[in-house]
C-alpha cells in the first residue's frame, strides 16, 4: 500500500518530466520555424543580391554609353579625354 508522501513523489515526478518534454516539443517547433525564416531570408538576400548586380551592369553599360556620346559629339570626337 502506497502512502500519500509516495503518490505525491510519483505525481510530482510525472508532472516534472511532461514539463520537460512539453519544453523540448516546444524548442524542437521553434528550432524547425526558425530554419523556415532563415532560408526565408537567404533566399530574399540572394533575390536582392541579384537585382543590385544586375543594376550595377546597367549603370556601367549606360556609363559606357554616356562616355562614347561624350568622346563623339564634344568637339567633334577630338575631346578624348574630358576636361576637368
Amino acid at each position: 500500500m502506497k502512502t500519500d508522501f509516495i503518490d505525491i513523489e510519483e505525481q510530482l515526478s510525472t508532472v516534472l518530466l511532461q514539463a520537460a518534454e512539453d519544453q523540448i516539443t516546444e524548442a524542437n517547433n521553434l528550432l524547425a520555424s526558425t530554419k523556415v525564416l532563415v532560408e526565408g531570408i537567404k533566399a530574399q538576400v540572394a533575390e536582392q543580391k541579384k537585382l543590385i548586380e544586375e543594376f550595377n551592369g546597367r549603370m556601367q553599360t549606360f556609363g559606357g554609353t554616356v562616355l562614347e556620346a561624350h568622346k563623339t559629339y564634344i568637339n567633334g570626337a577630338k575631346h578624348e579625354n574630358p576636361s576637368p
